[in-house]
């Protein structure tokens, strides 16, 4: 599904909340989960997801509730989401199509758990760092990772090792993974969970591509004062 950038969108009861800037990708598919929304009737740029959506066209999106509800969309946070690939805008492997929303992947931040795609935020705000071996679930159906697992790209790259593995506290779910010492790159990089197609104990399969984990900014540990 695909969204021209600038698009008016409207409550059902016939407001223009804002216009479309972005998209938001689910990074197993590809496929639009939300629609990013620039303040127009809105006071701050939200988040909306595709359900919302009861019709679309060439200069309109129709949302499914009514201006009051709208009201509950979470606010868009710009550094809770990374660009799907910042070369294909350009054109890299292809040129993304000039005058549609650009997609972005939900790049929660660490601290915040994240079960699923869209543009919920409301997640616990702390966790707990783990290392060596983490018995919890990741995506239904894996098994345990651990430390020093290889980490492999879409493309079936290895870009890095598992270094440390980070859970809720809450829950002892895994939410997040660094990794490090990849054949490509040397940074360190911080991997949320939902990005995770496949993992066991000696690999874990991204969904993504090597382009995006190198454009991800180095994680680093802030030091305390």
């Amino acid at each position: 599904m695909e969204f021209k950038q600038g698009t008016h969108v409207y409550s059902s009861d016939g407001k223009n909340v804002g216009s479309i800037d972005r998209v938001v990708l689910d990074p197993s598919t590809d496929e639009v989960t939300d629609l990013v929304v620039r303040k127009g009737w809105f006071s701050e740029d939200k988040v909306i997801p595709i359900g919302m959506v009861e019709t679309t066209a060439e200069d309109r999106v129709t949302l499914d509730k009514a201006e009051h509800d709208l009201f509950k969309l979470s606010k868009y946070e710009e550094t809770y989401y990374v660009p799907a690939d910042e070369n294909e805008r350009q054109g890299g492997d292809y040129a993304y199509p000039q005058g549609y929303a650009f997609p972005m992947y939900s790049y929660p931040p660490l601290g915040m758990a994240w079960w699923g795609y869209g543009g919920g935020m409301g997640y616990p705000a702390f966790a707990e760092q783990y290392s060596k071996r983490v018995q919890e679930n990741i995506p239904t159906g894996t098994v345990a990772v651990k430390e020093g697992a290889r980490v492999l790209s879409l493309e079936g790259d290895h870009i890095g090792n598992v270094e440390e593995v980070f859970t809720d506290a809450t829950t002892n779910r895994v939410t997040h993974l660094i990794i490090s010492q990849g054949l490509l790159f040397k940074e360190r990089k911080l991997i949320p969970t939902n990005w995770i197609k496949l993992a066991g104990e000696d690999d874990v399969i991204l969904t993504v591509k090597t382009k995006v984990v190198h454009n991800l900014p180095d994680y680093k540990v802030e030091k305390s004062v």
